[in-house]
């Protein structure tokens, strides 16, 4: 027996969420060695670092980190526990793109997905530290904004933190 399926229609196109890929995964040498099901599985982890950071799941180094237990994964994917074992340590270990950090007793592991997207042209300052940046910080304050502002090597990065008892939203602005 076939199920005979509709149409879509104007209105009705746009009502799915979708996961999205990084075309990059399937794009770029470096992850031609990863399953498919391990680039999914990445998509899915990258989907639940938007409901991270708004609710501020931010370690003391300010990298956003997830939870997604192996029970999580089991009811997503709908496989055994040693497939979602082996697609985490194809992850993790084969290719280093996410990493997971252990709690203690009875608390779930922690994960950090790691920025696998390479931009040569793109500066990352996260290694240095302060005395080698010439950084000036400036701090505007009031109870759900908090804003600031740093010049970093003659450009100015903005980091803006919108807070309240629900919510936390972080925008960045380099201007050069």
């Amino acid at each position: 027996m076939s199920v005979q399926f509709e149409y879509f229609y104007v209105s009705q196109a746009e009502q799915f969420s979708f996961y999205r890929i990084p075309k990059v995964l399937f794009t770029d040498e470096v992850f031609m060695d990863i399953s498919v099901e391990a680039k999914v599985l990445c998509s899915f982890m990258l989907d639940r670092m938007s409901l991270s950071v708004k609710n501020c799941w931010f370690d003391d180094d300010n990298r956003v980190y997830i939870i997604y237990t192996i029970d999580d994964i089991l009811g997503d994917f709908g496989c055994a526990r040693q497939k979602a074992l082996k697609l985490l340590d194809e992850l993790e270990n084969g290719i280093g793109i996410m990493e997971r950090k252990r709690q203690r007793l009875g608390r779930p592991n922690i994960i950090y997905v790691k920025n696998f997207i390479h931009n040569p042209k793109e500066k990352r300052y996260e290694n240095q530290n302060t005395e080698s940046m010439n950084i000036e910080n400036q701090e505007v304050l009031n109870s759900d904004l908090h804003v600031w502002i740093t010049s970093l090597n003659d450009k100015i990065l903005l980091k803006i933190y919108f807070l309240n008892s629900t919510f936390c939203t972080t925008a960045f602005l380099l201007v050069f």
